[in-house]
């Protein structure tokens, strides 16, 4: 493993010469573009004013890749560039075991999947310039070394490989389920998940995953919002949506312990708001219609 780092350490070192005032800003915004903040904003957008079930399947497919990660990570514990050479440039100072680049493995989980999705190569172009962006640039601002990229880049490219070609399949037979069934199977299996891996980002996933699917049955047989919508009205399901998960996610912060139950209580209470709620307050306030 050190003669990894090593080598990794070089290639680091490397890249890091081409720095000027220029590309440090530019090669800063892949931080913000695979952090917590772009994804809870970026998917329910999606879903509220998108595409339902694109929303639904990317969260699913992008959770579960972050799920492998922190999985991933912990196996390997290799430390960051930034650990192992305190002279290299690292404003972020990113905490935690470095391999795999979650950053890297979300952007192609994100955009790999979304290409597949769209299925067109303006799409295609898009998803590789974002995954060679987001992983080159983690290797500039010293968080990764190229071997954490590497894997990150090849578990996104499986993960959705598996995903698109699987999904399919097993939605088609969650959706011939009974309601009871469904809400069952959406709290169990996220369960097993924090069972299996019980640590604070892996239970904040899965709770994400648990309010999402356990209310998404209740949305689709009761409220059934259309997520068309003039662009006005677009805007302020946005604001309005986005304002609530935010509340939810520093407010809840703020007055419960910092425990995982409660951790998983907040972010299970994001994903029922993104699916229920926020859906339920649209259809109400005459900003969506019903397709009932």
């Amino acid at each position: 493993m050190d003669g990894l780092i090593q080598w990794g350490l070089q290639i680091v070192q490397w890249i890091q010469t081409f720095r000027n005032p220029l590309l440090d800003p530019i090669m800063g915004t892949t931080y913000y573009l695979g952090a917590e903040d772009f994804f809870i904003l970026f998917l329910p957008l999606i879903f509220w004013c998108v595409r339902k079930s694109l929303g639904i399947r990317l969260s699913f497919v992008l959770i579960f890749s972050n799920y492998v990660n922190l999985v991933s990570k912990d196996f390997f514990a290799a430390p960051r560039p930034w650990q192992t050479e305190g002279k290299l440039y690292a404003p972020f100072k990113t905490e935690g075991f470095g391999l795999p680049s979650g950053h890297s493995q979300g952007a192609v989980t994100f955009w790999g999947y979304l290409a597949t999705q769209m299925k067109t190569r303006g799409w295609w172009v898009l998803a590789i310039f974002m995954s060679l962006f987001i992983g080159i640039g983690r290797m500039y601002v010293g968080d990764h070394f190229p071997q954490d990229v590497l894997l990150g880049w090849t578990l996104g490219i499986v993960i959705v490989a598996a995903y698109a070609w699987i999904q399919p399949r097993v939605g088609a037979w969650i959706g011939k389920q009974s309601l009871a069934m469904q809400i069952g199977l959406a709290i169990v299996v996220p369960l097993l998940f924090i069972a299996l891996h019980p640590t604070s980002d892996a239970v904040k996933s899965m709770g994400v995953i648990l309010g999402m699917f356990a209310f998404l049955p209740i949305e689709e047989k009761y409220v059934r919002f259309d997520e068309h919508a003039t662009w006005l009205k677009q805007i302020l399901k946005f604001a309005i949506g986005a304002a609530v998960i935010m509340a939810l996610r520093l407010g809840l912060k703020a007055i419960l312990p910092e425990q995982m139950i409660f951790d998983l209580i907040r972010y299970a209470a994001m994903g029922a708001w993104a699916v229920l709620g926020a859906p339920w307050v649209f259809v109400k306030t005459k900003l969506a219609a019903s397709s009932q």
